[in-house]
């Protein structure tokens, strides 16, 4: 049995599920039925479920069959993300990733004030520097994929293995959300400089300031989310 084939019938009943094929409550066909349907063994089909009965996403009933469960018993991040991209504006999601970053991130810009190395600041400044080139070239992508690892890299400054880990599934989520409000110039100008106040703030090893920057480069990116989003 290959991992990978077991991984893609994973994803194509959670697909399924995300985009209604499957309602909650409803039963997945028998282990017979599904597995005919993907075209896959009866092995193959029995591990997805497996894996989906892991994560939450669906329950075998003894005696009656497998059903997908109800969206509050879910456990798998990238699942859940999946599911408010496809049912949520832009908008909705950004502002509910927003409360989650100001709960983690401002937390993680402390720790990274603490236990920052040299390599991490330059990492930083080069990625500050790089969103300045893009924003001339008026390149939004480019300035979207920096600013997100401008992020990724305070997560990893942290020097908490786990932080980054928990913010990894939201990435495309966090990208998707990026598209709109980075396509303003002026949003674009704010960005860089709450930037570079918080690289400040890990220059001196200010826990305090570090995550007051945060805090306030949060504000701001739920300020640009409200003014530059159709709700």
């Amino acid at each position: 049995m290959k991992r990978d084939l077991v991984e893609q019938v994973v994803d194509d009943i959670t697909k399924a599920i995300i985009d209604a094929e499957y309602q909650e409550g409803e039963a997945l066909p028998p282990e017979g039925g599904l597995a005919s349907r993907l075209n896959v063994s009866r092995l193959t089909a029995r591990e997805a479920v497996r894996i989906l009965k892991d994560r939450g996403i669906l329950e075998v009933v003894q005696g009656r069959g497998t059903f997908v469960a109800p969206r509050a018993q879910w456990n798998d991040l990238s699942t859940l993300v999946a599911c408010a991209l496809h049912d949520s504006s832009p908008r909705d999601v950004g502002l509910r990733l927003t409360e989650l970053r100001r709960m983690i991130e401002v937390g993680a810009a402390g720790l990274a004030a603490r236990n920052r190395s040299e390599a991490d600041l330059a990492a930083l400044a080069s990625h500050i520097a790089a969103m300045e080139a893009a924003d001339e070239a008026d390149d939004v992508s480019r300035h979207i994929e920096e600013d997100l690892a401008f992020h990724r890299r305070i997560l990893l400054a942290s020097a908490n293995p786990f932080i980054p880990v928990v913010m990894s599934p939201l990435e495309k989520a966090l990208h998707e959300s990026r598209v709109v409000t980075a396509s303003h110039p002026e949003v674009r100008k704010r960005a860089q400089n709450h930037h570079r106040t918080i690289l400040d703030a890990l220059r001196i090893r200010d826990e305090e300031v570090a995550k007051d920057a945060m805090r306030a480069h949060m504000t701001q990116t739920r300020l640009d989310l409200v003014q530059n989003t159709d709700s």
